[in-house]
């Protein structure tokens, strides 16, 4: 497997920070992607990005500190300029299942050094989707429709059960215990099987047929 790009950002006078974020998604082929280090937070790159390059990339925290911050920036297939709910989330699940699977497999190999740091990445992206979820997509759902005993209820509690599992690994990440990542995270692969085939096949094309058109909704919770 090549090695991902990185763009430092981080030495990069503010007001030319964004350029370089453009220049360097506009390099890239369909599917291939840069990892992108900037300093703190992104308020003053992400808004730039949605307003000029909106439905050509996805955007994929790896990591959120004090004094930088970390994304993976994919570039989409031309021409979808347009946003859908349901494309939108799939992409984040298939992200995240390829990031599970990659830990799984430092595991089984015995690399723990490599697996504290994919399982990192996988919390990471776990963690930022159900923050998309829960703090933009359910509350939009429930305001439009007035349903808040429904589905989004059932997807919270699934939530919650699966952090309990995800503790469980960053435990093993730190204790260096392979054998206790690949019990948490096979019980966690298996609920989150269920859990995206719910949200895939009913939550998602509900929200689209009740919130669409869903741009300006999904730039918002893409900045949360």
């Amino acid at each position: 497997m090549s090695a991902v790009p990185l763009l430092d950002l981080t030495s990069v006078p503010t007001e030319q920070r964004l350029g370089q974020l453009l220049t360097a998604l506009d390099g890239l082929s369909a599917g291939q992607s840069v990892t992108v280090r900037a300093p703190a937070q992104w308020d003053d790159l992400l808004p730039g990005m949605q307003a000029q390059r909106w439905g050509q990339y996805d955007w994929r925290p790896l990591f959120e500190g004090p004094d930088y911050s970390v994304v993976q920036l994919v570039r989409l297939q031309a021409g979808a300029a347009n946003q859908t709910i349901p494309a939108f989330f799939t992409r984040d699940h298939h992200h995240c299942d390829a990031l599970y699977a990659e830990t799984e497999n430092a595991a089984n190999a015995g690399d723990t050094v490599r697996m504290a740091e994919l399982c990192q990445q996988f919390l990471a992206a776990m963690t930022h989707h159900f923050r998309m979820e829960e703090n933009g997509l359910f509350p939009a759902f429930e305001n439009r429709t007035g349903m808040r005993q429904g589905p989004t209820m059932v997807m919270r509690s699934e939530h919650e059960q699966m952090r309990g599992l995800m503790r469980q690994m960053l435990q093993a990440a730190e204790t260096a215990d392979p054998d206790l990542m690949l019990k948490a995270g096979g019980t966690l692969l298996f609920v989150m099987q269920q859990h995206n085939v719910k949200e895939e096949q009913m939550l998602y094309p509900m929200s689209e047929m009740h919130l669409r058109p869903a741009d300006t909704l999904l730039q918002e919770i893409q900045r949360l």
